[in-house]
């Protein structure tokens, strides 16, 4: 059901229940995830959600969307995946690019990661 309204009616409240279907769209569908979708979806134009997402929780939505795909990681621990198929998976087509974000944000490569997480759930209790 598409919702529209005029962007003058945006209250406090609609505006929190945009941000909330933002990411919601982030957890639901972070493979493609689109804030052209939801924006379409509110007949309210990118900027204004891109705005509302913003100044709601301090972060830009590529940001937000960046940092809930990296918090996969966790398949990096659990799975008999391979790291390409992980990278597919959580929705990034350059591989390179994925690896940079990894290694920014925990300070080794993927394979690192899953190497030392195997390492440690090997240690004997």
């Amino acid at each position: 059901s598409i919702k529209k309204f005029p962007l003058e009616a945006y209250g406090a409240a609609a505006r929190e229940e945009l941000v909330q279907a933002a990411l919601d769209e982030i957890t639901k569908n972070y493979r493609e995830a689109s804030l052209s979708n939801v924006a379409r979806s509110y007949g309210v134009s990118l900027a204004y959600v891109s705005e509302c997402v913003r100044t709601q929780t301090g972060r830009t939505y590529k940001e937000l969307l960046q940092k809930h795909r990296m918090e996969l990681r966790r398949l990096l621990r659990r799975s008999d995946w391979n790291i390409q198929q992980i990278i597919t998976y959580v929705g990034y087509e350059n591989t390179s690019y994925f690896y940079r974000l990894f290694h920014e944000r925990y300070g080794q490569s993927p394979r690192e990661y899953r190497q030392s997480r195997a390492a440690r759930t090997r240690t004997p209790a």
